[in-house]
Order: C-alpha cells, then structure tokens, then sequence
C-alpha cells in the first residue's frame, strides 16, 4: 500500500504530513512488536519492519530520537493522538473513569504518572496523564490542573470516576461536582468523622458497627464545604481483609450503586501491569524530557488500544483453565490474545497500514 493511503484513513497525516504519520504509525509497530519502549532496543527492529535489506542501526536510532525531538513539545500534535485514540473505540456509552498513578525509578531518575482510564468493555484504558516529577502522592492542586487539562480535550461531563484513599480532599470534591463529574472515592477509616457526626441520624462509630455485625450497606447523607454528598459503608468482599468495612464518599444517590461501581478501580491495576511488566515495559522509558515521555505515552496508549480492540474480537475464542478449587477462568487476558495478532501484524510497516486501513472501516464498539 503506497504510504500516500494514510490519507483514507488518518488524521495524522491529514494534519501532520507523511512524515509524522509514517513515523507515528511506525514507532506503535515497533512498540508492539519488541513489547518495550526503549528506543536504543526498538532501534534493531526498525530494518525489518521497513523491508529494508541493508541496515545503518545508529540512523534508525537517530530516526526514533527526532521523532520525539520534532513532536515532543506540540500539545496540538498529542491531544490529537489521544482523539485519535478514543476514535478506535465506539462513540459514546463510556460511563466509569479511574484516577490513579504510578511509579518506577529509572536510572537516577524517579517518574511518577497521575493516569486517568476510562472502562471500557471490562478493561481501562488510558485517556489522559501527567507526569509529577515526584515519587508519592499527588495533592489537591495537581489533581485539578491534570482534570482541567483532561477536560479540555474530552467531554467527560456526567461520567464517574473511581479513585482510591488517596484522592480526597474538601475542594477536590468540590472540584469534580462543580465540574459535572460524579464520584465514588475510598476513604481511610475515621476520613470526614467529625462532619458525618455533625449531622443528625447515626454517628460515624454506629455506622460502622452496624456494617460490621449486620454485614449490610449502610449511608448517610453529609455536606463538605456547603456540598451535599453521600458517606456509604460496605463489608469488605476480601475475606481476611485487614479494613472489615470499606467507606466511599459518593455524589451517587445509590449507596448499593456506588459500592457495585467502586469494584471496577481494581482494572486500572490491570492495565498498569499490562503497560509495565506483561506488556510494553513502560520502566525502560529512557526519555528525561517531560514532552517526549507523555508523547512516547500515547504511542504505548495507542498500541495497547489497538491489542485490546483485538482481544474483544477474539474474546469467545480464548479457552478458559480449570484450577483446583473448580473455577474456570480464560486462560490468557484480553490484551495478550490480542497483542499476539498484532505482533504477527506489525511485521512489516506496509502490512501494518493495511490493518490500520481495514479496521478503520469496521464496527468499533467491543463486547460487553
């Protein structure tokens, strides 16, 4: 397919030229294929992708780096990948979103990403991120600069986010209720106590002992800074937990509703495995420029989307395993079943092109 196609199907190209598409579309063939980000390890692939016969690795390499010094610092040029991302799935029935970040230390050099994901056909995928330039937890401030740069870019008004103890805070609250956003947030034990006692009805302490002993879902209505929300306690599903009860502070009117929506947040874990340890190897990232890396973000976010889109295809092919306790569960995950057709894929950067022309003529929304 001579490269003058891309204009059928990609935007990139339509805005960029061919040189930026050829080499965008080109890294997140390599990144699929050598499964790493790395760019002195994807370098040895690149003769082979191309079908060239005699190979210059070190002019490879130098390709790989202009990329992201040419890309690297054009917010238009990433928030254009990242619609064009939400294009591979289906428009609109997305409802859930995670908050959460992670962390590795790459030479000397910590790096900790603050990752929104939305779910999507019982996995998350990553919408949007930010780098912190820290190791630990973000706070209120960093929160809302991320969200107010998220919500320039995507309509995420009336959708929920789930996030774990780590993100609360008065004005945050505030700050996704005044955004339109609803919530389901964990908190630690005794978070928001004296507020929950300051209004009539059981105290805090009566809550909790009755979620204990009658092993049942308890709420009650409280107000943070002059905001009505709604503290929910539930038995913790973990049997041995070290937390017997787990507390949510929820715009949701549905105690039940809320508690049911928070066990989706466990997903992102999942995808942070698949980006890091199963997958991409996001820790081989070996780009210092804050830029470059979020750029080199949304190329890992762009493969991975394409492996899952994949694995929902194949997802009544996988074959289920047996353990011991009688359960039956697939024997691989959506994204490995799908990253295995995209390797064999992502080859050759011609056949590359073919598939990415063929699916953009194809349905988008994957299974439920």
């Amino acid at each position: 397919m001579p490269f003058s196609q891309l204009l059928k199907f990609s935007k990139i190209y339509q805005d960029y030229g061919l040189g930026a598409a050829k080499n965008f579309y080109l890294l997140v063939s390599l990144i699929s294929l050598g499964q790493t980000v790395n760019l002195y390890k994807l370098k040895d692939h690149v003769s082979s992708v191309l079908g060239k016969t005699h190979t210059d690795v070190q002019s490879h390499y130098q390709r790989l780096i202009r990329f992201f010094k040419d890309w690297g610092k054009s917010e238009e040029f990433l928030h254009d990948i990242l619609r064009h991302n939400l294009g591979l799935l289906r428009q609109g029935g997305h409802q859930t979103l995670i908050l959460d970040g992670t962390s590795w230390q790459f030479g000397q050099t910590e790096i900790h990403y603050l990752v929104l994901a939305v779910q999507v056909g019982g996995v998350a995928i990553p919408l949007y991120w930010k780098q912190l330039g820290k190791i630990g937890t973000s706070n209120q401030e960093e929160r809302k600069e991320m969200m107010d740069e998220a919500l320039g870019i995507f309509d995420l008004r009336g959708m929920t986010l789930l996030a774990d103890r780590e993100y609360i805070g008065k004005e945050w609250f505030k700050y996704l209720s005044d955004k339109g956003l609803h919530f389901v947030i964990r908190m630690k034990r005794g978070d928001y106590e004296q507020d929950t006692n300051a209004v009539c009805g059981r105290s805090y302490r009566a809550m909790y002992r009755r979620c204990q002993q009658k092993k049942k879902v308890v709420s009650k209505r409280i107000t943070l800074n002059h905001t009505s929300y709604t503290l929910v306690m539930m038995p913790n599903p973990k049997v041995g937990a070290d937390e017997p009860v787990m507390v949510f502070l929820t715009t949701l009117r549905s105690s039940r509703y809320a508690a049911a929506a928070y066990k989706l947040r466990w997903k992102i874990e999942c995808m942070f495995k698949h980006l890091k340890t199963n997958g991409y190897h996001l820790e081989d990232l070996n780009l210092k420029d804050a830029g470059k890396t979020r750029l080199m973000m949304a190329l890992v976010a762009t493969a991975y989307l394409l492996a899952l889109r994949e694995g929902w295809r194949r997802k009544k092919k996988i074959p289920l395993k047996k353990y011991a306790d009688g359960t039956r569960w697939p024997a691989c995950s959506l994204f490995r079943a799908g990253l295995a057709y995209l390797i064999e894929k992502s080859q050759q950067l011609q056949r590359f092109l073919t598939y990415l022309e063929s699916i953009s003529k194809t349905p988008k929304t994957p299974p439920d």
